[in-house]
């Protein structure tokens, strides 16, 4: 169906709400459960192969500047944002030469070299080694002299043999790939946008199928199966019930819903590669008071952070922010009870730069994307964590879909 953004926002609105929701004792009907997602992320497309070469323009530009002579990347992330080749990583290095003074080169096991060229275009340039060659000895055939860099998630074994070859040690090529990665095209936060969105439209059938006496797997089947429907991939949930939302990833324990406890969800999925990363928290029946005040004190820390994101500010400070609110409201200091970092960076992984912690002060600039993740955790009795995604703007934030409602 087509993109309507005020129709996605009000399908993304709060699933988090109090006073409490009714605990349902059956479960609603599947037939037409997921009906209304379907669709929900057609028309989305990914990035062209001409936005790919426009990121590696950008990389080669910065390598440039750096006064560097390539920048080198394996098979991974960094190397499906400069090039849209998607390749599995493994101990055969494939590696992309980002050049400050030409177009890629690509390093490639010669049996997969057909494979190689389909991927990265029959005008790509490649330099095939059989297995018993050096596979590094061609980069500094491509390099040629000069100092080169390498992306900060290159394997050790890499980056060893690269420095072997080269004779020199390797230089750290975070600031290019973290420059080229973290601000956003107009089309990626259209990606991330959709995704977002559809987990949020996800979570409200959750909401609605929640009900006494079902067990984490059950819905978690719900959770992933809604955003599949809607048109995400690599789709996940972590579905904590009452005590076990004490343990912010989860614990080994299966729990089956009991009334007052609170479900605790964390969910996302991919969009042509760009992730989305939803938490809500919400109670079975009527919560204790205790609970909801710890909802309450967390979707205020959530508040107090939105308040102080922007351009300009460094990431520690929303940190700041939120946990100033969660010590002033009785729950202990620094990470007594809010035991996690506020946020991370989102876009092609789940978790990347920036991250909104104590000590980051990396500054905020318009495209980057991230989460805010305030959490509270109460061993023996529950744990609330409220996340969304927003983009900064030019003149503040903007969050992907509705926040939730207490």
């Amino acid at each position: 169906m087509p993109f309507d953004r005020r129709a996605l926002l009000r399908a993304g609105a709060s699933c988090l709400a109090l006073p409490a929701l009714g605990c349902a004792t059956t479960s609603a009907s599947t037939n037409d459960r997921y009906e209304s997602l379907r669709g929900f992320c057609d028309g989305a497309a990914p990035l062209s192969r001409a936005e790919h070469a426009e990121n590696y323009r950008r990389a080669a530009a910065l390598v440039r500047e750096a006064g560097l002579s390539a920048l080198v990347v394996e098979a991974g992330f960094t190397m499906f944002h400069l090039s849209g080749v998607w390749w599995r990583p493994s101990e055969r290095p494939f590696l992309l030469v980002v050049r400050a003074d030409g177009g890629p080169r690509w390093i490639a096991p010669a049996f997969e070299g057909l494979r190689a060229k389909e991927r990265a275009g029959e005008d790509a340039e490649l330099l095939l080694w059989h297995e018993d060659d050096d596979p590094y000895a061609l980069v500094k055939k491509a390099v040629g002299a000069g100092d080169v860099a390498v992306d900060p998630e290159l394997r050790d074994f890499v980056t060893r043999g690269l420095a072997r070859a080269m004779g020199a040690p390797m230089k750290s090529g975070r600031a290019i790939v973290r420059a080229v990665r973290m601000i956003k095209s107009p089309h990626e936060l259209e990606l991330l946008e959709r995704a977002n969105l559809a987990t949020k439209a996800a979570l409200e059938i959750a909401k609605s199928s929640t009900r006494v006496g079902m067990t984490e797997g059950e819905m978690r089947t719900i959770v992933t199966d809604a955003q599949r429907a809607a048109g995400l991939s690599n789709v996940w949930a972590l579905v904590l019930f009452g005590e076990n939302a004490a343990f912010p990833h989860g614990t080994g324990k299966e729990r089956t819903l009991a009334d007052r406890d609170l479900v605790l969800i964390d969910t996302g999925g991919t969009l042509h590669g760009y992730c989305s990363d939803i938490t809500r928290t919400w109670p079975c029946g009527s919560p204790t008071d205790e609970a909801r005040r710890a909802i309450e004190t967390v979707y205020a820390a959530q508040s107090a952070a939105f308040e102080v994101l922007g351009p300009g500010v460094p990431c520690a400070r929303a940190d700041a922010a939120a946990r100033k609110v969660v010590a002033a409201a009785g729950y202990g200091k620094d990470y007594e009870t809010f035991t996690h970092r506020l946020g991370h960076g989102i876009g092609l992984q789940g978790h990347e730069a920036p991250y909104l912690v104590r000590g980051n002060e990396t500054i905020l600039r318009p495209g980057m994307t991230m989460s805010n993740e305030p959490g509270l955790y109460r061993p023996g009795q529950f744990g609330v964590r409220i996340e969304d995604i927003l983009a900064i703007t030019e003149d503040g934030y903007r969050v992907f879909g509705e926040r939730a409602i207490v």
